[in-house]
């Protein structure tokens, strides 16, 4: 989960929702661009052990974990023995050595208290300066132990969150308080005393061990808790691995909202879970959950990163993933979800890589591949990787990711990061960090630009009227031959197309004029599959046969010669990557489609019978009852069935 950073209270939230809790929920970071690959070198090192939590207020930050041993960043700097807790100001680098608490066991969840003046701490952990504990405790600012905070976990406590002055705690205990309860509490973050109003008990575990919280998070607004563990029941709800649940009102319930993708194995060593992170977006619309388990098959959640939107966007039973990214074989930990991206860390060696050659082996790369090693930002609205890509020696993973307004912190197992040593602790600077652009969505009207033979025709389009056609590219026109073009889209002044030598290319397209130059994305973007090259350019499968294409929310729509069928796929507007995982739409026979275009919540369909359709599409899934026609070519002069491409920019009304 996110261990957001403390600033304003968002109590006017919190109200409206009738939630009972304090004022002072943790807010999300503003991050508006990808930060920056390169770490500052000013921050403390790890020596050993792993890095499983950072929290912040301000510039003064917590880490919990396993290690022992810390120094500042001077090379000349002494050596500290402050094991598996310490806190650091990252206006200076420099480690707190005034805040020395003693703790015995593994710290595995921290945070500041809302008002700022205490701190939460779980895990393993008995011993707290000597003093007995049982597994959560919260400490003064000065680290001495605040003995009125009575909260006892029977075995470790894996995670937890704040909101106001409740404190959801998931872990692997049967007791808490002394009480029969598995898995899953609410306390007082002041006393530690249970919440009598929140009672959802985990049951049925998935192998012969009790059941468990492995991750949870809870969204900006205080409105959703989304836990992943060992589970097959919530309360009396049935929910296998994931559950959604509702904090609003006076007593907490499961949401109706649902998912089958994890009832599925993955490998038999994972027979409790293979969830591994789980965050909510800054928005509150979202989720994304990181899992481990090997590979199975594409078709499973295993080594995954996935998004699932929350209520009241999505709900019902058998709810599906927005996406899905695999590894082919390595496991994900940690997931932060900003504005702009959704980073990944884990020992991951690549990304995109659905169907890893040769199959059904996996632990390899395959068409449609790039190299992410150890840690990774991807599209929030596609899922598809971004060109960020500092790489880290992988050794069991970045098991903690932290944003604040000002950088994206990482804590992992490994000393190298960027090429750089770093030591387990790196921050990244959103100081010289790169936008990551958001899908346009075009409305009418329209000026329409039609691929017809060697040349691109426009015409301004309304929805029912066309203006009149002039030819604005091609041979005699400004020297670009367009033949052997296979439908594009237009966003934020790039034309991006399927064309000749079975690749997909990108060039700029500013207010009709056609850049001169174009980039092959295809050789370009960073495909791998060194073993086998069983697609042009080691590309994703499929891309190499699409024949139309249009583009919607972060996704293309397409379809391919030999297949009947209407599929999509990701797509990133920064890096140029197509996604690997290939999903279909629709299974009615689009054989006809010559060309497509996306126009608000309809697909715009030119058709071999010389007529131009309309599909009503919404979220970009056309309904084929739908299809009405918008012209036969008598209006328009368009021999519609000779069109290789179809794509439109907006224009004033």
């Amino acid at each position: 989960m996110t261990r957001r950073r403390y600033g304003a209270a968002v109590a006017a939230a919190v109200l409206a929702l009738g939630l009972a809790v304090g004022v002072g929920a943790p807010a999300p970071a503003r991050q508006d661009v990808v930060v920056s690959p390169t770490p500052e070198a000013k921050h403390p090192r790890v020596f050993d052990g792993r890095i499983y939590s950072i929290a912040s207020a301000g510039p003064k930050v917590l880490v919990g974990g396993t290690f022992t041993t810390i120094r500042n960043n001077a090379f000349d700097a002494a050596k500290i023995q402050q094991p598996r807790l310490f806190r650091f100001d990252t206006s200076t680098g420099l480690i707190d050595e005034s805040f020395r608490p003693r703790i015995n066991g593994d710290v595995e969840a921290v945070t500041y208290t809302a008002d700022g003046t205490s701190i939460l701490i779980a895990g393993s952990f008995t011993k707290v300066n000597g003093r007995p504990v049982e597994r959560i405790a919260r400490l003064t600012l000065d680290g001495t132990l605040v003995t009125s905070f009575q909260a006892r976990a029977s075995r470790p406590v894996k995670d937890f969150a704040l909101v106001g002055n409740r404190l959801y705690v998931g872990g692997e205990f049967g007791k808490f308080n002394g009480k029969e309860i598995r898995g899953l509490v609410a306390i007082n973050a002041t006393t530690g005393a249970l919440v009598p109003s929140f009672t959802l008990p985990l049951a049925r575990s998935r192998d012969r061990f009790p059941p468990y919280v492995q991750e949870l998070d809870v969204s900006p607004n205080g409105r959703w808790l989304v836990i992943g563990g060992n589970f097959r029941k919530v309360g009396r709800a049935e929910r296998t691995q994931v559950a959604v649940i509702d904090l609003a009102g006076a007593k907490a319930r499961v949401a109706p909202w649902s998912t089958r993708r994890f009832v599925g194995d993955c490998a038999k060593s994972y027979e409790d879970t293979y969830i591994r992170g789980i965050d909510i977006s800054p928005d509150n619309k979202f989720f994304v959950v990181n899992t481990t388990g090997a590979y199975i098959g594409y078709d499973r959640m295993c080594d995954s990163t996935s998004r699932w939107e929350l209520p009241p966007g999505s709900s019902g039973s058998g709810r599906q993933p927005t996406w899905v990214n695999h590894t082919g074989g390595d496991t994900f930990w940690a997931v932060e979800v900003t504005e702009s991206a959704v980073y990944v860390g884990g020992h991951m060696r690549w990304l995109n890589n659905p169907r890893p050659s040769p199959e059904p082996k996996g632990d390899n790369d395959g068409p449609g591949a790039v190299s992410r090693p150890g840690i990774a930002a991807l599209d929030p609205w596609s899922g598809v990787p971004l060109s960020w890509n500092p790489g880290r020696d992988r050794g069991r993973g970045v098991e903690a990711l932290h944003a604040t307004d000002d950088y994206l912190m990482v804590g992992s197992d490994t000393p190298y990061f960027a090429g750089q040593l770093r030591q387990r602790l790196a921050l990244l600077p959103v100081t010289g960090g790169r936008p990551n652009p958001a899908p346009q969505q075009l409305r009418l009207p329209v000026r329409l630009f039609l691929v017809v033979g060697d040349s691109v025709r426009s015409m301004r389009f309304d929805g029912t009227a066309f203006g009149p056609a002039t030819t604005v590219s091609g041979p005699a026109t400004d020297g670009v031959d367009w033949s052997g073009n296979r439908d594009g889209f237009v966003q934020h002044g790039r034309l991006s197309h399927f064309g000749r030598g079975k690749a997909f290319w990108r060039r700029s397209f500013t207010a009709g004029t056609v850049g001169q130059s174009e980039t092959n994305l295809s050789a370009s973007v960073g495909y791998v599959d060194h073993d086998r090259d069983i697609t042009p350019f080691d590309q994703p499968y499929g891309v190499a046969e699409t024949r139309t294409a249009a583009f919607t929310d972060g996704r293309v729509l397409y379809t391919k010669s030999g297949d009947s069928r209407l599929f999509h796929r990701g797509y990133s507007l920064e890096s140029g990557i197509l996604g690997g995982f290939e999903s279909v739409v629709s299974t009615k026979d689009w054989r006809g489609a010559r060309s497509m275009e996306m126009v608000g919540d309809d697909l715009y369909v030119a058709w071999k019978d010389d007529r131009l359709y309309r599909f009503a599409a919404p979220g970009g899934r056309p309904r084929w009852s739908t299809r009405t026609v918008v012209d036969d070519g008598a209006v328009s002069g368009v021999p519609w069935a000779q069109t290789e491409g179809l794509w439109a920019v907006a224009v004033s009304p």
